[in-house]
């Protein structure tokens, strides 16, 4: 079973009936003029658990023994293997984990879990544990998942969440402001290195590698079937602080395509192949006054450790699409790093 047809029966046996979205069953937070979505952020009370225990459990089961089934099956025209001459190898028993144990662990698996994702969707409008109250979140987190109603009135429920918005966009004006001021002031200072280059842009870099004298070439203007290129690169980004927010895997080049940030965009076209750089990226050429994260506020000067491995034709998309509509993510698309540049 090829990648296209597991998609197919995921979508069938993963599918859930639409949820009423309507104001009684959702808090909306108040618009974040950083926020570069088209609809406010829905803070969604909690899925009714029937629904997850009745669509998701049985379609991952289902999903898995797909996988198992295409792995463990040879095809009908394949030619019968061999035996194995050497004798299996006995796999020990997993030990049985006491009741208590496995509810305990698998808790804290969970909550880490559903942290990690409230830091990563809240963190882009700068909220961080420093705004929450434990003990109410906990509780909150908890009558939802029990589904039990509220303790509070929807409507101080809604005067919180609007008092919170405004404190932050005000936090985020104040923080947009200092970062802009420090950021001039390091780039100032970094410019005066002499193994800095300037462009007309205001990219800053430094030459780690020299590569060798292979470089992107732009197509002609009359070239309107000229296939798009792809990007090997390994990269690392840090903040001026020094703190990295993101990173390729070690040894696994990760493509891009030239719909990325223009400071990106600017070293890909410029670089030679097997080059490596260090890039010095003023917020204008990044993200500007966008929060990327948690951790890339509004105009953050970005540092990238950039090294380009290759460029070929970019991949041809699958003819007709996927089967069914994909997900579709914020910056960077689904599935991309935190801070990773758009269009990866």
């Amino acid at each position: 079973m090829d990648y296209l047809e597991v998609l197919v029966v995921l979508r069938e046996v993963m599918s859930i009936e639409a949820v009423d979205l309507t104001p009684s069953n959702c808090l909306i937070f108040p618009e974040n003029p950083f926020w570069t979505g088209s609809h406010p952020l829905p803070i969604f009370r909690a899925f009714p658990p029937y629904i997850m225990i009745r669509k998701f459990i049985p379609g991952a089961l289902a999903l898995g023994l797909i996988a198992s089934t295409s792995a463990q099956t040879p095809a009908a025209e394949a030619p019968a293997k061999q035996e194995a001459t050497t004798p299996a190898i006995e796999v020990p028993a997993k030990p049985k984990l006491d009741p208590a144990v496995i509810k305990s662990d698998s808790s804290y698996a969970l909550g880490f879990r559903t942290g990690g994702s409230f830091a990563q969707q809240f963190g882009k409008f700068g909220v961080s544990a420093a705004d929450l109250d434990g003990e109410n979140f906990l509780k909150g987190f908890m009558a939802a998942v029990k589904g039990d109603k509220p303790e509070l009135a929807e409507a101080k429920l809604q005067a919180a969440m609007e008092a919170l918005g405004e404190l932050l966009q005000g936090r985020e004006k104040e923080s947009a402001a200092k970062n802009l001021e420090d950021g001039k002031k390091f780039l100032e200072e970094n410019g005066k290195r002499k193994e800095i280059t300037t462009t007309k842009s205001g990219l800053q870099y430094e030459v780690l590698a020299k590569g060798g004298a292979e470089k992107y070439v732009a197509p002609k203007e009359d070239a309107k079937d000229a296939p798009e290129k792809q990007f090997l690169v390994n990269y690392k980004g840090t903040l001026i602080s020094g703190k990295q927010f993101d990173a390729s895997p070690e040894g696994q080049p990760v493509p891009m395509t030239l719909q990325v940030v223009e400071g990106f965009k600017e070293a890909l076209t410029t670089m030679p192949i097997g080059a490596k750089w260090k890039l010095f990226m003023p917020s204008n050429l990044a993200y500007g006054e966008e929060r990327r994260s948690a951790d890339i506020a509004p105009n953050s000067v970005l540092i990238f450790e950039l090294e380009l491995v290759k460029i070929q034709d970019a991949p041809a998309a699958p003819e007709g699409g996927m089967p069914f509509p994909m997900p579709q993510g914020g910056p960077g698309g689904p599935g991309a790093p935190e801070g990773a540049p758009d269009g990866q």
